[in-house]
């Protein structure tokens, strides 16, 4: 995979994309109509730019999936938005409306009918970036991937007069839900000094998708900022499905939400919680090929090492006075 090296990362905040689409139960991967060599990032595998991916599943509805890649930066991104292989990444995750064809077709059928469908002139393709909730990491903190059982909380904070207003109204946000402890999760208190830093991970939205406007409605000429809070539930301090489960189907704890949410409101105007199982997508590295350099380098070290196998140094022995 086409990806700069880790330790050449710059620090900056991270720049994350979620592509929602349909994927039947069952069907562990997306169909891509072309081979490639990883089928886990299909398209995505020759993208510069792209540092790790995820497929999620949505918990209530597990038809509903979304592909999410942590990308290098924003640029990288918008090249690839513009790319053939945007067009194909895209073409290969239908969304659940426009997933017509029967279960027996083949992926050549399934293909054919997508360009059809978006030639159509009742039906005009989106455009591509209305496919991406585009987001941003909001904080310089360390934080914790989101994998695992993630519960999506969704915020919408309007831009009122300028841009200082929507930073105190995503810090007041952040001051109330960052302390915030839902009902169920009392276990894992108590399991790490830092453990608090890692239960939730904050982001801005720099683009909207499809599914903000259908969850919203369409931006107002005031504007607004969307704020996303991923509340984790990480396995390293005990957490598992269960007892995000157990959660989920405790009124209280429903309700916890409900009051914790209704401290902030406003400067929040919407809210939308959503329930994810989100696995690391597994990634393809070429075999390792040393350079000639390397290889002169570990050719000497093998010689200096056989010369004084086969040349040891006579033993010293110390007598005499001890120092």
């Amino acid at each position: 995979m086409a990806r700069t090296k880790q330790t050449a990362r710059r620090s900056q905040p991270s720049v994350v994309t979620w592509t929602r689409f349909h994927l039947p139960i069952g069907q562990e991967w997306p169909a891509w109509a072309v081979a490639h060599e990883n089928v886990h990032f299909g398209p995505l595998n020759d993208v510069d730019g792209v540092w790790k991916g995820w497929l999620g599943r949505m918990v209530e509805d597990l038809e509903q999936a979304a592909y999410i890649i942590e990308w290098e930066d924003f640029e990288h991104f918008k090249k690839f938005q513009s790319s053939p292989a945007c067009a194909e990444f895209l073409q290969n995750l239908p969304t659940k409306n426009s997933l017509q064809v029967s279960s027996e077709s083949s992926v050549s059928a399934v293909r054919s009918f997508l360009v059809q469908d978006a030639s159509s002139p009742s039906c005009p393709p989106p455009p591509a970036s209305s496919r991406f909730l585009t987001l941003q990491e909001s904080t310089q903190m360390p934080k914790a991937d989101v994998e695992g059982r993630v519960t999506f909380n969704t915020f919408v904070v309007p831009h009122k007069q300028d841009h200082e207003t929507t930073l105190s109204a995503y810090g007041a946000l952040r001051a109330e839900l960052c302390k915030f402890q839902p009902r169920g999760f009392e276990f894992i208190e108590g399991t790490g000094l830092h453990w608090q830093r890692y239960k939730t991970t904050w982001f801005w939205t720099l683009e909207e998708d499809q599914w903000v406007q259908s969850e919203f409605g369409e931006e107002t000429a005031e504007g607004r900022t969307v704020i996303c809070e991923f509340h984790l539930w990480p396995r390293k301090y005990g957490a598992t499905p269960e007892h995000e489960e157990a959660a989920a189907a405790d009124p209280e704890a429903r309700e916890s939400w409900n009051k914790a949410v209704a401290k902030i409101m406003p400067p929040v105007t919407a809210w939308v919680q959503e329930r994810w199982n989100i696995l690391r997508l597994p990634c393809h590295e070429p075999p390792y090929e040393p350079s000639e350099e390397q290889l002169e380098h570990q050719r000497k070290l093998d010689e200096f090492i056989k010369y004084h196998k086969e040349n040891p140094k006579p033993e010293v022995r110390w007598c005499g006075t001890h120092w």
